[in-house]
């Protein structure tokens, strides 16, 4: 399952992302050894994102976590907790297609009466991915 931690901190480390992810999945631990055995943080990234129109950032968690809960379980484990003194919100990834033709989204949205393209078309995001020789930086 994919999940979006929105709004982190913009001075949240990979580090300190990686070490809050697995204490609220995992709980406590005893000696490094995790006390939830269903549940295992694949990967996760942080996304900063700037907006080209007014200059304003933000950054977002983006993970991978493998679980036998039911998803609802997992969202609310996560939800609601502290980061950097602030409250954070986790909520399911759902992956956006790359369609921009007009056409294309007027089919895909003309069966939903007021549904619309939620994406901000001004958004420069930067992908800060922990890998095994420090950090990896993707531009989108």
């Amino acid at each position: 399952m994919w999940i979006i931690i929105q709004k982190i901190p913009l001075t949240t480390t990979q580090r300190e992302l990686n070490l809050f992810l697995n204490k609220q999945i995992n709980g406590n631990r005893w000696f490094g050894l995790s006390s939830n055995q269903q549940t295992r943080l694949k990967s996760f990234s942080i996304l900063r994102m700037t907006d080209r129109t007014s200059g304003e950032i933000e950054c977002h968690g983006l993970a991978e976590v493998e679980t036998s809960k039911p998803e609802e379980e997992m969202l609310r484990v996560l939800n609601g907790h502290q980061l950097h003194g602030q409250t954070i919100a986790v909520r399911k990834y759902y992956h956006r297609s790359n369609i921009s033709t007009q056409t294309a989204h007027t089919k895909s949205t003309s069966s939903f009466p007021g549904l619309r393209d939620r994406r901000r078309h001004s958004l420069h995001i930067e992908m800060l991915k922990a890998n095994s020789g420090g950090l990896a930086i993707g531009i989108f």
